[in-house]
């Protein structure tokens, strides 16, 4: 994992213990590095954790949400959630799209609700989602490449 501030954090994988990884195809880490436009070395480089580690339980889900937020030494300074279940795990009750701060005794960390990346949800992702959800990450961590993916493919097809 990379040094950078972001943490994606999802539910529970079904295919092991790496949160949201980018494989199998078409799994949620897959689709969710497709959304956000990144090449997939900047996508592995960001923090990645799951609330759960094999089945869902909204009880473990709020322990480890008030740790990932609460710790610290914890490099992020934005955790990126993933679905309404982990949003309400985090409290958070806004809508996707959406950011907010919660206030620590250290300093702030800011919470962003995206849809989750699942195959299931893929309706939430249509059309301008994946660039809002680009623009809000520019905003909260300007200093990665949200969205060079796609530039690099489209300069790709254009020679």
């Amino acid at each position: 994992m990379g040094d950078c501030r972001i943490l994606l954090c999802g539910e529970d994988n079904p295919y092991g213990s790496d949160a949201l990884y980018c494989y199998p195809l078409r799994c949620a880490g897959y689709n969710l590095r497709r959304y956000l436009g990144l090449p997939q070395h900047q996508y592995l480089a960001l923090h990645r954790a799951n609330l759960c580690t094999s089945s869902w339980s909204m009880k473990e889900a709020r322990r480890r949400a008030q740790l990932l937020t609460a710790n610290p030494s914890a490099p992020w300074r934005v955790i990126v959630m993933l679905g309404r279940k982990v949003a309400d795990a985090f409290n958070y009750d806004r809508p996707f799209f959406t950011h907010d701060v919660a206030r620590r005794t250290d300093g702030e960390m800011k919470l962003v609700s995206l849809p989750h990346p699942s195959g299931r949800n893929a309706g939430s992702w249509s059309g301008q989602a994946p660039m809002r959800a680009r623009q809000i990450l520019r905003e909260l961590a300007p200093e990665i490449p949200w969205g060079s993916a796609d530039e690099a493919q489209q300069e790709a097809t254009a020679s």
